[in-house]
């Protein structure tokens, strides 16, 4: 007859035989890097789809269809750090990575005044530089109202998101 104490320590190697697998699993998935992904911008004409994009930090956006546009940041109209960029006509393939979290608001300059405004918003939560992009608004002076309509997009669907 097995003693007790004998049968508490196999009880407990049971006990651990079963915990530490499991411990490992969660500490190595815990661990895993989050693969940063790549996200498509085409052009329709003249407008951006889609017109609001939401991605993670470290995630790249690459515009494609750019015969005839370019992309660049509106200033002002970006978190403070973040991504800063502006393409070349016909840049087929632009990419920017963005590490920063926060809404980001570009054009084609060329056919701003046509409505081609788009939003990029980084990050799962809301961003902290609407004030600054509400703030800078009155600044654009070509397309104007153009950008006001893709900001009240991104707020709209910002909320449905929350």
């Amino acid at each position: 007859m097995a003693s007790i104490s004998k049968i508490i320590e196999r009880r407990n190697c049971l006990r651990h035989a079963l915990v530490l697998p499991a411990c490992f699993v969660a500490i190595t998935l815990s661990g895993l890097p989050v693969r940063a992904e790549e996200h498509i911008v085409r052009t329709r004409r003249t407008e951006w789809v889609p017109s609001v994009l939401f991605i993670q930090p470290g995630d790249t956006v690459v515009w494609l269809g750019m015969r005839g546009h370019e992309t660049e940041l509106i200033e002002g109209m970006g978190p403070e750090g973040g991504a800063q960029w502006d393409s070349l006509l016909d840049a087929e393939g632009f990419k920017v990575k963005f590490d920063a979290p926060g809404a980001y608001i570009y054009s084609c300059d060329i056919h701003m005044s046509n409505g081609m405004v788009g939003a990029i918003v980084v990050g799962n939560v809301e961003p902290g530089n609407l004030a600054a992009i509400d703030a800078a608004l009155p600044r654009v002076e070509n397309g104007r109202i153009f950008v006001e309509r893709i900001i009240n997009r991104m707020k709209r669907e910002l909320n449905r998101r929350n």
